[in-house]
C-alpha cells in the first residue's frame, strides 16, 4: 500500500506541476486560449483522482493502524500483568523473562509498525515515502536476514555471505566497503534491579538499526565500566532485537549496567533486609 500511496502522490505532484506550468504559459500569452482550456481540464481531472485516490488509501492506512494501536495495547497489558506476578514473588526471573520474550517482541514490532504507518498517513510528498525502486529487494533482505540466529551466530556455512579474501588488498577493499555502524541501543530493564544476594538478575536492552543498510553489531554488557559479556547481533534494516544477558548478584552495594550507551543501577542489599525476596 506504500507503492500506491507513493503512486497517487507522485500523480498528484506532477498535476499539480503541469498546472502550475501550464498557467505560466498563458500569462506569457505563449498559449492558446483554446489550448490553454483543454489542458487545463485535463490535469484538473488528473488531480481530483490522485487527491481521491490519495485520502482512499490514506483511509484504509488509518484503519490498520487504528488495529496496530490495540493490538499493542492489547500486549502492554500482558507484559504489565507479567511483570506484577513477578514483582510479587510468583515468577522467578529466568521464568518471567522466558513469558515476557514474546509479548516484548510483539510490542517491539508492533510499535515500528504504528510508527511507520503514522508516518504514511502523515506524508504530503512522494519523497516522504521510502519505497525502494529496485524490484524485488524488499522481499530479499529478510530472507538474507534469516540467515543468522536471532543473536546474530552464523548457521553451518557463513562463507555463503563473505568470501574468501584473495589477498590483503583485496581484504582491505572489503573491509572498506562495510556499512558504518547505524545501531542503537535503548529500552534497558534490570530485573529485579534491587536484589538479595545470589540472585538471579536478568538484563535486557533493545537493539534497533536505523540505517538502510544490513548492520553488523558487536553490543557489549558491562558491570562497573568491566566488559562481562559481548553479544554479536546482525540486523536488517530497520530491525529491532531484543537482546538478554544473565548475572549472580554478588556482595552487597551499587552496580553500575551498562549495554553500549545505555546505563542502569542495580542495588544489591544486605541479605538481612526483609523487604526483599531472594529468588
Amino acid at each position: 500500500m506504500s507503492r500506491e500511496l507513493k503512486i497517487a502522490l507522485q500523480n498528484k505532484e506532477k498535476a499539480e506541476l503541469f498546472l502550475a506550468n501550464l498557467e505560466k504559459l498563458r500569462h506569457d500569452n505563449a498559449i492558446k486560449e483554446a489550448s490553454y482550456t483543454i489542458l487545463k481540464a485535463e490535469y484538473s481531472v488528473t488531480l481530483k483522482h490522485a487527491l481521491s485516490k490519495i485520502d482512499s488509501i490514506k483511509q484504509e492506512l488509518n484503519k490498520s493502524l487504528q488495529t496496530r494501536i490495540h493490538e499493542l495495547d492489547v500486549y502492554k497489558q500482558e507484559l504489565g500483568h507479567l511483570e506484577a506476578r513477578f514483582k510479587v514473588g510468583q515468577f522467578s526471573a529466568d521464568t518471567y523473562l522466558k513469558l515476557a520474550k514474546n509479548p516484548r517482541k510483539k510490542v517491539a514490532d508492533l510499535a515500528d509498525q504504528v510508527s511507520y504507518l503514522n508516518s504514511l498517513i502523515g506524508s504530503t510528498r512522494s519523497s516522504d515515502i521510502p519505497v525502494s525502486e529496485n524490484a524485488g529487494i524488499g522481499s530479499f533482505l529478510p530472507f538474507l536476514g534469516k540467515i543468522f540466529k536471532s543473536r546474530g551466530e552464523p548457521l553451518e556455512s557463513p562463507d555463503l555471505l563473505i568470501p574468501a579474501f584473495e589477498s590483503e588488498e583485496s581484504a582491505v577493499k572489503m573491509e572498506s566497503r562495510n556499512p558504518p555502524d547505524t545501531t542503537n541501543v535503548s529500552n534497558l530493564y534490570i530485573l529485579p534491579d534491587r536484589v538479595l544476594p545470589g540472585s538471579s538478575v536478568g538484563i535486557i536492552a533493545t537493539i534497533t538499526n536505523t540505517g538502510p543498510e544490513i548492520v553488523s553489531h558487536k553490543t557489549e554488557f558491562k558491570i562497573n565500566n568491566i566488559t562481562q559479556s559481548i553479544n554479536d547481533v546482525v540486523l536488517n534494516p530497520g530491525q529491532s532485537e531484543e537482546i538478554t544477558f544473565m548475572m549472580t548478584a554478588g556482595v552487597p552495594g551499587e552496580y553500575f549496567i551498562s549495554v553500549d550507551n545505555i546505563m542502569g543501577t542495580l542495588h544489591v542489599l544486605p541479605a538481612s533486609n526483609p523487604s526483599v525476596t531472594t529468588i
